[in-house]
C-alpha cells in the first residue's frame, strides 16, 4: 500500500488495518481455533437468558455486552482480530465470556459464541439482516449476490442453487472430481514438491470451473478470478482495484453468458456436464420470472469464486494436519483401502466415499485449524442474546471459536481426535483413549457447529467442499508416503486462512510393495 511521506504512523496504521479488515467481514465459512482450551460455555453466561427478540420496555434494564474501553480501541482490535483472530477470541473470552463487545473494521461490534447464546441469537436473526459489507464492497458484489439479498429474493436465489450442491450434482461431480486429483497428485509426485496453498487453490478453481461450469478456464480467465478477487482490499469505488476488479467480474459474467447462450443455440445446454447451466436458468425472480441469460452468468461466475478458496484452505489444512500423526494417515488407508479399484487409482460411489474416520479428520481441521472466522451483519432493532442488550445499528457475528474449544461439547478439545465425528458402528469397538469421545460430536446442537456460518446465509456448498476433501486426502495419503515442511509455515490470515505461496512441501512417493 502506497502512502506519503507526510502520513502519520496512526493514520497509515488504520489504512493498512481497514484495507486487511475489509477481508474478513467476507468469511462464509465459520470455524475457530483456540490454543487452550476454554471452560464450558454452554451455561457460561452470566445473565439469565431473554427469549424476545425486540427489545421491549423491562429489556432497557439489561446491561451491554461487556468489552475494553481506550481511545485506540478502534485501531488495535481490528489489527489484532485480523492479525491473529483466533487468539483474540480466546483472550476475550478469557476476560468477558461467550458475549462481549469490541471495535472490529473500526465499528462496535458484538461477538456471540456458546452453544445457547447462539441457538438464542438464531432465533433472532430477522433483525439482523441488513449486511455490514463496506459500500464498494456491496457495489462489487451487486444486489444479485446472495450475500445481499433476504427475503423472499434471498429464498429464490438459494434454492435455484441449491440444485448445484445437493446430493444428485454430487454424485455427478465424484468422477471429475477423483480424475483431476489423481492428475494433480501425480504432478505433484513428478515435481516431488508443492507449494501447497497457491497449488491447491489453482487446482480449486480449474475444478469448479468444470463442475460448474463444464470447461476449463484460459489463463486469462484464471487472471480474471484473481484480479475481482483482489478487489476485496478496495475501500471505495474509485480505486484502481475496485476498478480493474468490477471490470473482471463483468468480464466474467458476459464470458459465461456467452456460453450459455451458444449452448442453447447449438443443443449442448443438454450435456451432462453443463447442467448446472439449466439448473440456474430454471431459478424464479420474485415477479415469476427465470433468470436472464446474464443472471446465469452471473451466477455461475458467483459459484467458482465464492468456492474454490475455502476449499483449497480445507484440503491443505488436513496435509498439514496429517504431517506429525502418521497413526491417522494410517487409519485413513485402512478405511479407505475399500476404494482401491485398481493398482493406481482409487475410485468409488458416492456411498463408498461416505468414509467417516477420513471425514472425522476434516472436521477436526474445521474445528482446530480453521480458515475464517463468523460473518458480520447489522441489527436494525435492538436485541438481546445472553442476558445482554445489543443496540440497534450493531455489528453481531455468531462465532463458533469459543464453542469449539467448550470441553462441554468437545471433550478433551484440544485433542485431534477424527473419532468424535464417527459413530462406535462406523469405526468398530476400540482401547484407544480417545473411543470416549466417539459419536459425541453427531448429536450436537446447532448452536455448537456451524462450519459454513449461521442462520439463513449459512454456506450450502459445504458438504461438496468436504466430499471434494475427502477424495483428496484419501488419494493423497494412498500416493504419499512422506511429506515435510521445507519451508516457514505462514499463513494468509483474511479473509480465508490459507498457507501463503512461499509455503512449500517435499512428497515422497509411497512404497506400495
Amino acid at each position: 500500500l502506497a502512502h506519503s511521506k507526510e502520513t502519520s504512523l496512526s493514520g497509515a496504521l488504520a489504512m493498512v488495518a481497514a484495507r486487511l479488515l475489509l477481508l474478513s467481514s467476507l468469511a462464509s465459512v465459520a470455524v475457530g481455533f483456540s490454543s487452550s482450551p476454554l471452560p464450558s460455555l454452554r451455561h457460561a453466561s452470566p445473565r439469565s437468558f431473554l427469549s424476545s427478540s425486540v427489545a421491549s420496555p423491562r429489556m432497557t434494564a439489561a446491561p451491554p455486552p461487556p468489552g475494553r474501553k481506550s481511545f485506540f480501541n478502534g485501531i488495535k482490535e481490528t489489527v489484532q482480530y485480523i492479525v491473529d483472530g483466533d487468539n483474540f477470541i480466546r483472550k476475550r473470552v478469557a476476560e468477558f465470556g461467550p458475549v462481549f463487545s469490541a471495535k472490529i473494521f473500526f465499528l462496535p461490534t458484538v461477538i456471540v459464541g456458546g452453544a445457547n447464546n447462539v441457538e438464542e441469537f438464531l432465533g433472532k436473526e430477522g433483525a439482523v439482516m441488513e449486511s455490514s459489507l463496506p459500500p464498494a464492497l456491496q457495489k462489487l458484489f451487486t444486489d444479485n449476490n446472495l450475500l445481499l439479498q433476504s427475503g423472499e429474493r434471498h429464498d429464490l436465489t438459494k434454492k435455484g442453487l441449491t440444485g448445484m450442491l445437493d446430493v444428485d450434482a454430487q454424485k455427478a461431480y465424484i468422477p471429475v472430481i477423483e480424475e483431476r486429483a489423481e492428475e494433480h497428485l501425480n504432478q505433484i509426485a513428478e515435481r516431488g514438491e508443492t507449494a501447497l496453498g497457491r497449488d491447491f487453490t489453482t487446482w480449486s478453481l480449474q475444478l469448479f470451473a468444470e463442475l460448474f461450469a463444464g470447461c476449463k478456464l484460459t489463463e486469462e480467465e484464471v487472471d480474471l478470478f484473481v484480479t475481482y478477487n483482489a478487489g476485496l482490499f478496495a475501500l471505495t469505488d474509485w480505486e484502481p482495484s475496485f476498478v480493474k476488479a468490477e471490470k473482471a467480474r463483468e468480464t466474467l459474467e458476459r464470458r459465461f453468458e456467452a456460453r450459455f447462450k451458444a449452448m442453447k443455440e447449438d443443443g449442448s445446454v443438454d450435456d451432462p456436464k453443463n447442467f448446472c447451466y439449466k439448473k440456474i436458468a430454471s431459478a424464479k425472480n420474485t415477479d415469476g420470472s427465470t433468470f436472464s441469460d446474464y443472471k446465469v452468468g452471473f451466477a455461475i461466475t458467483s459459484m467458482i469464486w465464492g468456492a474454490y478458496i475455502e476449499t483449497a484452505a480445507l484440503m491443505s489444512s488436513t496435509i498439514i494436519a496429517t504431517l506429525d500423526r502418521p497413526e491417522v494417515v494410517d487409519r485413513v488407508r485402512q478405511e479407505s483401502a475399500s476404494l482401491l479399484s485398481d493398482q493406481v487409482n482409487l475410485r468409488g460411489s458416492f456411498q463408498e466415499w461416505n468414509v467417516p474416520y477420513t471425514q472425522g479428520v476434516l472436521r477436526e481441521c474445521l474445528r482446530t485449524l480453521p480458515p475464517a472466522g463468523g460473518g458480520f451483519r447489522k441489527s436494525d432493532a435492538p436485541i438481546s442474546v445472553g442476558g445482554y442488550l445489543i443496540p440497534e445499528g450493531t455489528v453481531i457475528t455468531a462465532d463458533p471459536r469459543p464453542g469449539n474449544l467448550d470441553p462441554e461439547m468437545f471433550p478433551e478439545p484440544d485433542t485431534f481426535a477424527p473419532e468424535r465425528w464417527a459413530s462406535e458402528a462406523d469405526l468398530g469397538a476400540s482401547k484407544c483413549p480417545m473411543s470416549k469421545l466417539v459419536s459425541g460430536a453427531r448429536s450436537l446442537p446447532a448452536g455448537a457447529w456451524f462450519p459454513g456460518g449461521t442462520g439463513v446465509h449459512k454456506c450450502p456448498g459445504v458438504p461438496l467442499a468436504e466430499l471434494i476433501a475427502r477424495v483428496m486426502l484419501v488419494k493423497w495419503a494412498d500416493k504419499f508416503g512422506e511429506w515435510s515442511e521445507t519451508s516457514k509455515r505462514v499463513y494468509i490470515p483474511s479473509p480465508i486462512k490459507i498457507p501463503k505461496d512461499s509455503y512449500t512441501m517435499k512428497v515422497v512417493p509411497r512404497n506400495k510393495a
